[in-house]
């Protein structure tokens, strides 16, 4: 599974309302940059025909596919999910190759967590049932979370899944790298410092990287953070290994990194074509070449959506 020599980006939501007099642009721009693939992740019911119409609407000849749909109900959202919303949601998926996602656990947010719970584990049986992947969000619940997905994997029902812009601890991080999750970084790791330790632990792979374009920290955002450039305005990668005890090999250096601006000559908010820069940023940080982390991480994506990929 050889990359094209183009961009994944693991993780975004294309789908949202705001976004319908700027997809076109933001698509484009997607495209210059050189973004080949893209996860683009529903988070409660009403957005699953939209995401399905996106991906219909990126598939090109030669059965190579820009947008990769993911249907599911995001933990903010549990309590919205109606009546008879898991049969509607399996039967989207029998129609539809699509991964499952964005769910999760969510001690921070208003939705009852019994409820969450209820929603996330109905959807990690379909997804084990259908083999398809999950995308999935945790924040303050990793116990709990370990707990339900290492009960699968004993009991050999653990399906394909993705930790999306991860934030947990270094020891939650090597439970999860034993059961096999890919673990995909989001920009705003570039001035979260305490998240380095955690990327540069992760296996190559099961390492995957996204923008998680319109809920994160854009990186021209990320480049302004503490530390997050040298003198010069260029992603300080050095220290940035040395904080996190990193790797011995000789960094290569990140390129410097522009925000994008818009036709309304705006600067834009976190978008599938900032992510080039995070993966050169990412390279720096483990002393290899670009090049080389992209082929690795779009194999990585082939692997993880295998099942719902056009063959």
């Amino acid at each position: 599974m050889n990359s094209p020599a183009g961009y994944l980006d693991s993780h975004l939501h294309l789908q949202a309302q705001h976004l319908e007099l700027t997809l076109g642009s933001i698509l484009e721009r997607a495209e210059k940059a050189g973004v080949e693939r893209m996860f683009c992740n529903a988070t409660r019911e009403e957005d699953w025909q939209a995401v399905i119409n996106l991906a219909d609407r990126g598939k090109e000849a030669g059965g190579k596919q820009l947008i990769v749909p993911f249907l599911g109900i995001h933990p903010w959202f549990a309590e919205s999910a109606g009546t008879g919303w898991e049969e509607r949601l399996l039967a989207r998926l029998q129609e539809c190759p699509a991964g499952i996602g964005e769910i999760g656990l969510d001690k921070c947010c208003r939705a009852d967590f019994d409820r969450q719970q209820r929603v996330f584990e109905a959807q990690l049986s379909m997804a084990s049932a259908l083999r398809r992947p999950v995308a999935i969000h945790c924040v303050k619940a990793w116990g709990l979370l370990l707990e339900i997905l290492e009960h699968l994997a004993a009991a050999k029902q653990l399906p394909a899944i993705m930790i999306h812009a991860y934030g947990g601890s270094t020891e939650t991080l090597q439970r999860l790298i034993g059961l096999g999750c890919f673990i995909s970084f989001s920009c705003r790791l570039i001035a979260d410092h305490k998240g380095h330790s955690s990327f540069l632990a992760t296996p190559l792979p099961l390492l995957l990287l996204e923008t998680d374009s319109q809920g994160r920290l854009s990186v021209a955002d990320a480049r302004d953070g503490a530390g997050a450039t040298d003198s010069q305005g260029r992603l300080s990668v050095a220290n940035a290994r040395e904080e996190a005890g990193g790797a011995t090999a000789a960094p290569t250096q990140a390129r410097s990194v522009q925000p994008v601006e818009t036709e309304n000559h705006e600067i834009s908010c976190n978008e599938p074509a900032d992510v080039p820069s995070l993966y050169a940023w990412a390279a720096a940080m483990w002393g290899i070449e670009e090049q080389e982390l992209r082929q690795r991480i779009w194999s990585n994506g082939e692997i993880f959506t295998d099942t719902i990929l056009p063959r």
